[in-house]
């Protein structure tokens, strides 16, 4: 039995340092990126989700600001607004999970966690959003739409409760195209997205 425990243990620390490389190694990749490339890049992805059915579908989107190099969803979100949908961005939770509150041409915004701007008033907003469409950034992802994020949990424990409650979010990763792995190392508890939208193609689960 302490043979197997070893094994189980040694399994488990390699599957984490293998994690740890591949984010150091992609959010360097897409940091490097020069600001005309990224907004190219964007504008590309905004292109292909116009004919994603996933996309046109949903009245409520649930996406992201971009930081630290992540693929930059603004571009979608214009689109949205200017078909009649509504946004919503998220604010991390005491529960290490996600809470989204709407976001217009006009919400003010601050700085938040780790960097990343979220709305002024996020605090006194009600929490309950009923949502058709999650994007979800990205450090890497794989064919089969599994997704590699920072480590934080945040994404998957919130589309784990969305699962367990049956609400039907469908839910995209956005990343460059140089995020792609051969495929992602997982852990228990990673949730597998609906799909990936990259400005190249869209990927989805098998």
């Amino acid at each position: 039995m302490a043979f197997f425990d070893y094994l189980n243990t040694k399994k488990n620390s390699d599957l984490t340092e293998q994690r740890h490389q591949l984010r150091q190694q992609y959010r360097s990749a897409r940091r490097a990126l020069p600001p005309y490339q990224q907004y190219a890049q964007a504008k590309k992805l905004c292109a292909l989700l116009k004919r994603c059915p996933e996309f046109m579908h949903a009245k409520s989107i649930a996406s992201y600001l971009p930081n630290d190099g992540e693929i930059n969803p603004s571009f979608i979100h214009q689109l949205a607004w200017a078909l009649g949908k509504h946004v919503y961005l998220p604010v991390p939770t005491q529960q290490k999970s996600l809470r989204f509150v709407p976001y217009t041409r006009h919400t003010q915004l601050v700085t938040g966690q780790w960097g990343i701007k979220q709305p002024r008033c996020a605090a006194r907003i009600a929490t309950q959003v009923s949502l058709d469409l999650i994007l979800v950034p990205l450090v890497a992802f794989d064919s089969t739409a599994n997704r590699l994020g920072r480590g934080g949990g945040y994404y998957d424990r919130f589309l784990a409760s969305s699962k367990r409650s049956h609400r039907g979010i469908k839910s995209f990763g956005l990343g460059h195209s140089l995020q792609q792995v051969e495929a992602v190392p997982v852990e228990a508890w990673d949730i597998t997205l609906n799909g990936i939208a990259t400005p190249k193609q869209i990927f989805r689960s098998l």
